[in-house]
């Protein structure tokens, strides 16, 4: 679904897809990878607003999923869980709520593990735009030395419910009547209205980093592993050679993980191994066999991989084969 102004600069679109690496495409200007980490048939859409250097967005996916992230350069992404029960969402690793706030810049990628049948409201605005409306709401500056780096603020059930109310709105009514978005008087106060919602909530000076030193080391080395992982896929890992490679204990690696992704090295690899089959599966020519591609992946055994890829996508390798 598509609907442009006369400017060509203004749309609002519905994308619904089955496959989970269009599902991260399907946001407009976002750079992201995800993968599918749940049992089942993969389902996602999102619902987005993109007017030049505004955006707003709800995002759901039917399946969980891990999420590297990062937003147009010169963009504030600020993230709401959904539902605002907690069920299980993390933020650069670490566990985020309804009542909570996330902050990220379009400087570096942020991670987020987003449970099957969850999703987020996200809205994207221009870092100065937004300055500028909390300077003339709150009487003071965004901080100076906010360079990006993923934050987190708490708010109470009234400002969710606020802000979370005000994005449903939005997208309802773009939904119901998207010929509003011809009309630049619309635009305008459509964003003025948005903009002074967000900054009625957002409080610069209750930011708070999203991940301690701590936290964002176990983070870099779930980063570091995953590179490992795509650089020579002909050589897939075991857990004590990446051990080996990143200087690290078993114990250090395994505590990371779980504390980062909440799941274990050897489930985190073989999870973004199946991934890259069922990437690379819709994307060669038909002349390479399933074989092939799985051997390349390390899955040397077709039974079980048959199985294993059966039991995360609820299809056959070749059933998604066919599907390209």
């Amino acid at each position: 679904m598509l609907v442009q102004s006369d400017t060509l600069a203004a749309c609002f679109r519905i994308k619904r897809t089955q496959d989970v690496d269009i599902h991260a495409r399907n946001l407009d200007a976002w750079e992201q990878q995800y993968e599918q980490t749940s049992p089942g048939a993969f389902r996602g859409e999102v619902r987005e607003l993109l007017d030049h250097d505004l955006q707003v967005f709800e995002e759901v996916a039917n399946c969980a999923t891990n999420q590297r992230c990062r937003p147009w350069r010169g963009g504030v992404w600020v993230g709401l869980a959904v539902p605002e029960a907690d069920g299980g969402l993390r933020f650069m690793g670490r566990p985020s709520h309804g009542l909570q706030l996330m902050l990220a810049g379009g400087e570096e990628p942020f991670d987020l593990q987003v449970p099957a049948g969850h999703g987020l409201y996200g809205m994207v605005l221009d870092k100065e735009q937004l300055a500028r409306h909390v300077q003339a709401l709150h009487q003071q500056p965004w901080p100076e030395h906010w360079a990006g780096v993923p934050r987190v603020q708490p708010v109470t059930a009234r400002q969710r419910h606020r802000l979370a109310g005000m994005v449903r709105e939005v997208l309802r009514c773009l939904h119901e009547q998207p010929e509003a978005l011809h009309h630049e008087a619309s635009r305008r106060k459509l964003r003025e209205a948005l903009l002074t919602v967000l900054c009625d909530v957002v409080m610069p000076q209750t930011l708070s980093e999203a991940a301690s030193p701590r936290h964002l080391r176990r983070q870099e080395l779930v980063r570091k592993v995953r590179e490992l992982v795509f650089e020579h896929p002909e050589q897939p890992l075991s857990v004590a050679e990446l051990c080996a490679r990143l200087h690290v204990t078993r114990r250090t690696l395994q505590n990371g993980f779980q504390e980062a992704l909440g799941t274990s090295p050897a489930t985190y690899l073989r999870t973004v191994r199946l991934n890259a089959v069922r990437r690379a599966l819709r994307e060669q020519a038909p002349a390479v066999t399933i074989a092939d591609t799985a051997a390349r992946w390390g899955f040397w055994h077709m039974g079980h991989f048959s199985q294993d890829y059966k039991a995360l996508f609820g299809e056959t390798p070749s059933r998604t084969r066919q599907l390209v």
